[in-house]
């Protein structure tokens, strides 16, 4: 992998323990972002988990411009210590939640898993191990001031709220992890929609199991 990742922590549960130990954290996003980053990228993050998806992209485009949201306050200091580590002190990491149509000084209600994981905007059916309250930024503010051309998200099914009739025309690279147990064939098909009305259409062969990889076709 390349990176030298903190195993210290609560939030490192046995099955997270594992991935990281057979290089099966995550790969899928890895692999397509790491084959679809251009040097000077604006990458758009939105879901770290650990850290390392970004610290990777990172380590490998010292200079793309990233900037990360993640919602669980818990993972923060982690991510902060994973980037620390590895020299990093160029991600922009925020702890905020992405959102449509939003003022300012709004929060939203963020269920935190026994496994961070699996932590996400939905409340999950047999309830969360606690429940916070996020700040929030608006997601159409942010394409249009940061300006992305990539964009990274896995957030547990929020993706449908985010991404559906949503403008994706200035975005040339998508690295999307789908969760089809929570989002339905609707919301999927109007979040492929989005992407096709955008240009952006799967890339077949940097695709994995729910983690699709959508790139520009001119």
């Amino acid at each position: 992998m390349g990176l030298t990742v903190p195993l210290e922590g609560d939030h490192i549960t046995r099955p997270i323990f594992d991935q990281l130990s057979w290089v099966g954290y995550e790969t899928p996003e890895i692999e397509a972002l790491l084959a679809l980053v251009r040097s000077g990228d604006r990458i758009l993050e939105a879901g770290v988990g650990l850290g390392v998806v970004s610290a990777l992209a990172a380590k490998h485009f010292p200079d793309a411009k990233i900037r990360s949201y993640e919602a669980n306050p818990m993972l923060i200091a982690p991510i902060q210590d994973l980037y620390r580590r590895n020299g990093l002190t160029t991600i922009d990491l925020r702890n905020e939640i992405l959102v449509r149509g939003v003022a300012g000084d709004s929060h939203r209600t963020f269920y935190i898993h026994e496994s961070f994981a699996e932590s996400s905007l939905l409340e999950p059916e047999g309830g969360a191990a606690s429940v916070v309250s996020v700040p929030t930024e608006n997601f159409e503010h942010v394409l249009s001031e940061f300006a992305p051309d990539v964009l990274v998200i896995d957030i547990e099914g929020g993706e449908e709220e985010l991404l559906c009739a949503v403008d994706l025309t200035e975005i040339r690279v998508l690295v999307l992890e789908l969760h089809p147990k929570v989002v339905s064939r609707q919301g999927i098909k109007e979040i492929y929609d989005s992407c096709a009305a955008a240009g952006l259409y799967p890339r077949c062969d940097l695709s994995t199991g729910n983690v699709v990889a959508f790139e520009k076709v001119t």
